[in-house]
């Protein structure tokens, strides 16, 4: 199974890691999203769980998502930290060379 980012994300905020837990958890929230596109997001992710998974496979999957997207949050970070804290003097690469 694969997933977009959009979708990693939604699974990342809203999964568990019972797989019946999280399908009806997305129908759930579909059901209350007032956005149309928000609903056809989210109701499309728990069909593909429901019918692309099976519950043994889905519960190592979800603790490997959370790892990615937990490293992928980490470096998103430590990027932003980088930028606001890198001087970026286009004079000094001059002198350098």
């Amino acid at each position: 199974m694969t997933l977009s980012r959009k979708e990693k994300k939604i699974l990342y905020a809203f999964g568990c890691p019972s797989r019946n837990n999280t399908v009806t958890r997305l129908k759930w929230l579909a059901a209350m999203a007032v956005d149309p596109e928000a609903k056809r997001w989210m109701l499309g992710l728990a069909r593909k769980i429901d019918i692309e998974t099976g519950e043994s496979w889905y519960e190592a999957f979800y603790h490997h998502l959370r790892r990615e997207m937990d490293e992928y949050r980490r470096l998103k970070r430590s990027l932003r930290v980088l930028k606001t804290n890198t001087d970026y003097e286009e004079g000094m690469y001059d002198e350098a060379v």
